[in-house]
Order: C-alpha cells, then sequence, then structure tokens
C-alpha cells in the first residue's frame, strides 16, 4: 500500500472529528475513513493524488468533491436500481446522511466530499471486480502473447483500446504491498467456491456487468467511453467509489477514434496530466550507468525512492490540468455543473 507523506497524514478536517469523538480507522491513498458506529462508517474523499503506486506531496483541488458527487450520481441516481452501500438522509430522499449529520452534529463538516455508507468490511471480496469492454491496461501484454485476457479466448490481433462485443471479466488480487495480480475468471469462481459463495458470485459478476453495460451506454450518449471499470463488491452490493475518474477510464468517444487511427493511446479524462510529468521526471537514482527517468521506474518499498518522491513538487499547470479534466468529465456526464449538482442532490450549502 502506498504511503502518505507524513505532512499530509494529520490535517483540519480529521482533527475536527478527532475532537467530536470520531476515530479514522483508515487512511488509503485518496480515502480517509471513520467509525461512527457499529452498522455505519463516514468515508471523505481528499485531494490527494497518488501515481505510480507514490502518493505524491501535493493535492487537486475539487478532486475529492468529484470523486464523491460522481459516487452519489451513479448509486442515487442513474444506477440506483443496484444495491449499494449509501445511506439515505431522512430529511431529503436525493441526499446521503453526511446531510444529517452535518445538520444535527457537526456543523463544519464538507459533505461535499462526505459518504455516510453501511460498514460491510466482514463481508467484502477479496479480489477487484474488474471490467473491460476495451482491451488495453495491464492485460493487453498477457492479450498480444496468448490471444487471452482473464481466462478467456478473444480475437486475434485487436489493436490496443479496441472495442470488445461484450465486456469481459478480469478480476484481480488486492496487494496490500505492490501491484495487484491479474487473475482469470477460473481462478476467482473456484477461491468464491471454496468460501461456499459460488453461486453468490456468480450472480455478482452478472449484476456488475449489467451496471457496466448500462453506465457504458449511458456515457457513449454523452459523447464519453468508459474504457474500463474497477468496482468493489459485498456479496450483491457495491461499495467504495463506482465509475469515478480514480476507478475507471474515462476517454471522448471522438478522441478514441482519432486515436485509433494514429496509432497512439487516447487522452484519459483523469490524472493523467500527473502521470505524464511522473513519467518525465529526472531521479537521482542510477540502474547500472544510465540515471532513472520516471517516478513509474522508482520502487515504492524502496524509502530512498519514497523520500525522493514526497520531495517534489508538481508543477502548478499540471495541477490546474487535472482538475479541469476532471471537472470536464463530471460536467458531461451529469449534464450539470459540479456546484449545482452538490447544491441540489446533496445539499451542500
Amino acid at each position: 500500500m502506498a504511503q502518505v507523506p507524513d505532512q499530509l497524514k494529520e490535517d483540519i478536517l480529521s482533527q475536527y472529528l478527532k475532537s467530536h469523538g470520531y476515530c479514522r480507522v483508515n487512511q488509503g491513498k485518496v480515502r480517509d475513513t471513520y467509525f461512527l458506529n457499529r452498522k455505519e462508517l463516514l468515508v471523505v474523499a481528499t485531494d490527494r493524488i497518488s501515481i505510480f503506486d507514490f502518493v505524491l506531496n501535493a493535492t487537486v483541488p475539487q478532486k475529492g468533491e468529484v470523486l464523491t458527487a460522481l459516487t452519489h450520481f451513479w448509486m442515487m441516481n442513474e444506477l440506483g436500481e443496484f444495491n449499494n452501500h449509501l445511506i439515505t438522509s431522512k430529511y431529503f430522499v436525493t441526499h446521503n446522511s453526511a446531510f444529517d449529520l452535518k445538520e444535527e452534529k457537526l456543523p463544519e463538516l464538507p459533505i461535499e466530499r462526505c459518504l455516510i455508507v453501511q460498514n460491510m468490511k466482514d463481508d467484502l471480496y477479496p479480489f477487484e471486480m474488474i471490467f473491460r469492454h476495451h482491451i488495453g491496461g495491464s492485460v493487453f501484454k498477457q492479450y498480444q502473447k496468448t490471444g487471452m485476457a482473464g481466462g478467456q479466448k478473444l480475437p486475434p490481433d485487436l489493436p490496443k483500446w479496441s472495442k470488445l462485443i461484450e465486456p469481459i471479466f478480469t478480476p484481480s488480487t488486492k496487494e496490500e504491498v505492490g501491484h495487484d495480480i491479474n487473475i482469470d475468471s477460473d481462478y476467482f469462481f473456484k477461491s468464491m467456491n471454496e468460501k461456499g459463495l459460488r453461486n453468490e458470485s456468480i450472480q455478482v459478476v452478472e449484476m456488475i456487468k449489467t451496471l457496466y453495460k448500462k453506465a457504458y451506454a449511458f456515457a457513449e450518449e454523452k459523447g464519453i467511453l468508459i474504457i474500463d471499470t474497477k468496482l468493489e463488491v459485498a456479496g450483491l452490493t457495491i461499495v467504495d467509489e463506482i465509475l469515478t475518474p480514480d476507478s475507471s477510464r474515462f476517454v471522448l468517444k471522438e478522441d478514441w477514434v482519432k486515436a485509433k487511427e494514429e496509432g497512439r493511446d487516447p487522452n484519459f479524462l483523469d490524472k493523467q496530466p500527473v502521470r505524464n510529468w511522473g513519467s518525465s521526471v529526472e531521479t537521482p537514482f542510477y540502474k547500472g550507468d544510465n540515471k532513472i527517468i520516471g517516478i513509474n521506474n522508482l520502487d515504492p518499498e524502496n524509502l530512498s525512492h519514497l523520500n525522493f518522491v514526497h520531495s517534489l513538487d508538481v508543477p502548478v499547470e499540471v495541477i490546474e490540468g487535472t482538475t479541469a479534466r476532471y471537472l470536464e468529465l463530471f460536467q458531461m456526464i451529469t449534464g450539470i455543473p459540479l456546484k449545482e449538482y452538490q447544491t441540489k442532490n446533496m445539499g451542500v450549502n
């Protein structure tokens, strides 16, 4: 798991919640989770930014707001027919109960980046549920070698990012250290069968595939393609974030067409500007006689590498460009600006 720079570990919000008796039980790369009671958790999406398994000593303004609002939009609106872990406000059916917590106990709670959810930790699946409507990403090299991805045979000689007739399921492990490991669907079902969850897991996979296809069609009408997506589930319930720039690859359909013609990757509507910058950083480290270029070629488990990355300042124009991408994507998907959505659907004052 990527380590968070010391200067980002204690912020004003965490101190505020701690002063009111709410304990932080987990700090991820982007999200902080607080224990409210045995059945409920408060999840706060921060503006932290991570690339290549490193959490940078930088923030992207409004990133956490976009992640929160998009998850809210999909779960409470467009994909509300699918079970999810959000808890609805007792005052307004459009709001999350983070609104109630603000009204009743925590007047300073920034609900634009907060969601209260069911505590479903004990039911979480031990795998990342990854679906792809386009062949690319971490499974593309495997496909080039074997013609398969996730244990499934695909048509031969597909160019990178080609659209597949049907989405495919390519699960991965959840590793505490280092990168997640791609596995095939047979291994997934065998593992779930050993837990006595074979039938349930089949239903879960079908549910997510149906959800993804519906979201894909919805976004395509807006001129956006959801190339692939990663979800987490607790049984037949969708948990964590859903269909955000941090969990899915979004591209403009027009750019995807041009990218195919030009033989390049499409421009992803996410933190790609930060990745591009990170890939070009000159480091003080060497591999043989050659200086290592790019954070992507460093080891997040190496303390010297970690300290070097945490010392870097991300250029302002890179940060601003990333914020612009997140906001553009949100408005294209929902049809309204972020602030308007927050006011109407989340109760943000």
